[in-house]
């Protein structure tokens, strides 16, 4: 990377259409193995740890995720998005993100003396103080993380990411299992990051740090606005949590807590497939037309990917959260489904960070940001008084106002052309997906009404529900239906591909990408 020339980075459509089909395997399989992990060890944590704990866990891990994300969002992403980059940039880009790690440490522990003792109880804020080391953690992998992400090394950054997780819930379960809550929680996440910094580290070794005034300065512009923004971001994430907490309790705080993993983050976990992808490769487009058109793919593959899975939540939650996680679970059901039409806004949201960022539009992330924050928050604090279902139903409104600003600070135009093209990015699969609730409303209803067992429910909600789904698709949108197979070929095996591909067609041409 040493003496790299301006420009070097830039690479064709075709290049990065390559880059991206190679990258999304890697990152398919070991999102597949990550959340086949996650969803064995948080029915098991479930059942361990009550809600209460995962109240105070959701209070705490507004801090774990300020560790990851800044660095990496900060130095990381100016290090990611830069033309080129030469030694000084990495020297001076780890002098900033290891000054961060000090700071932020800091501040913790300030915050959980001071502020977090005296409204949530002497457990969170010693949580809180648990949690402080990862911080370092964090701005020590930024920059050979941030590496790899510029050499779209993504089968690297996949084993990190599996290896973290799986010594992240080995911990955690190990520890529930011994009688601690919450802070088997934390400390797993310790592990895991103490395990992630290690293998980046040996990955990408990066030269040990030296402040150079020219480098951090040619940084600065884009670290700047994208830390700041990075706080915004993760209140706008967490902030509810801390919210309900204080006014509601901690078991309301984890019971939402629940509602919120399941029909929003679980998604973007999926969706990180493309996320993860997206940042590095659109930065490498040659103008932002073609960056433009690229994302568009994207999101049309994502919203196709994601938007039936919603659907089929929302139909067999009822029965589906009390049998896997217990009837201590049953109160988050509603709100759940509430949250499930939040998280469809918040899968395309996600979609356009990467575009800003690829172009250097760091500030515009920033004050789009802040605005969702405030304004999210301040929804939360009007309506939490009401219950979970008024807390839900108020995410919900905010974030589909925030994906139309989203698209119009996207695209630099007026409220039509946005919400045009907001049509045209989910078309293909909210159509589809009514053909999916049309077929698997009525069955859902049958068999619950029937008290079938809830594997044989979820199994023929699911087979019915998906097949609808799919023969909608190809027949209405050949394009979708083609995007989508370019991606399933790369994933599925061919016998699989082979089976879908008899389904019903639609007679107008398919065109080419």
């Amino acid at each position: 990377m040493h003496g790299e020339q301006p420009g070097d980075d830039v690479r064709t459509t075709a290049e990065l259409t390559e880059a991206t089909a190679v990258g999304l395997r890697w990152v398919t399989y070991s999102r597949i193995g990550v959340e086949l992990l996650m969803l064995a060890s948080l029915v098991v944590l479930a059942r361990l740890i009550p809600p209460a704990a995962f109240g105070i866990f959701a209070v705490v891990v507004i801090f774990q995720e300020l560790a990851l994300t800044v660095p990496a969002e900060g130095v990381g992403s100016a290090l990611v998005q830069r033309r080129s980059v030469e030694r000084a940039h990495l020297q001076g880009g780890l002098v900033l993100s290891l000054l961060g790690g000090v700071l932020l440490t800091l501040l913790a522990l300030v915050v959980a003396q001071f502020v977090a003792r005296p409204i949530y109880g002497d457990e969170t804020a010693d949580l809180i103080m648990l949690a402080s080391p990862c911080f370092m953690l964090g701005a020590a992998s930024a920059v050979p993380v941030a590496v790899l992400r510029r050499r779209l090394d993504f089968a690297r950054i996949s084993i990190i990411d599996v290896v973290s997780t799986f010594t992240r819930l080995s911990v955690a379960i190990a520890l529930a299992f011994a009688g601690f809550d919450a802070s088997a929680l934390v400390i797993g996440q310790l592990a895991s990051l103490v395990v992630g910094t290690v293998a980046a580290w040996a990955f990408a070794p990066v030269p040990l740090p030296r402040w150079n005034r020219q480098a951090i300065r040619e940084l600065m512009p884009y670290t700047g606005p994208a830390t700041l923004a990075c706080f915004a971001w993760t209140g706008f994430r967490n902030g509810d949590y801390a919210i309900i907490s204080a006014r509601l309790g901690a078991a309301q705080a984890g019971l939402y807590w629940r509602a919120y993993q399941l029909a929003v983050e679980y998604q973007k976990k999926i969706s990180t497939v493309m996320t993860q992808i997206a940042f590095p490769v659109l930065a490498r487009a040659v103008d932002e037309d073609e960056m433009l058109a690229l994302r568009r793919r994207m999101v049309r593959v994502l919203t196709v990917i994601l938007f039936p899975l919603l659907i089929l939540l929302v139909l067999v939650a009822p029965a589906l959260v009390p049998w896997l996680f217990g009837d201590v679970w049953t109160p988050a059901v509603v709100p759940m489904q509430i949250l499930a039409l939040g998280g469809a806004a918040t899968l395309v949201i996600d979609a356009v960070g990467p575009a800003l960022m690829a172009r250097g539009r760091a500030k515009a992330l920033l004050a789009y940001g802040v605005g969702h924050f405030v304004i999210y928050v301040g929804a939360v604090v009007l309506v939490s008084g009401r219950g979970l279902a008024a807390v839900a139903t108020a995410a919900t409104v905010v974030h589909a106002i925030f994906l139309v600003i989203a698209y119009q600070v996207m695209l630099r135009r007026g409220l039509r052309a946005a919400l045009r093209a907001i049509w045209v990015d989910v078309s293909a699969a909210t159509v589809a997906c009514a053909a999916l609730a049309a077929v698997a409303g009525p069955v859902n209803w049958a068999l619950d009404n029937a008290g079938a067992p809830v594997l044989v429910q979820l199994a023929l909600v699911g087979g019915t529900g998906g097949l609808a789904y799919l023969v909608a698709l190809r027949a209405g949108f050949p394009d979708a239906w083609r995007d989508l197979s370019v991606v399933l070929r790369r994933i599925l095996p061919g016998r699989v591909m082979t089976l879908i591909e008899r389904l019903p067609a639609s007679r107008r041409p398919v065109l080419e990408p």
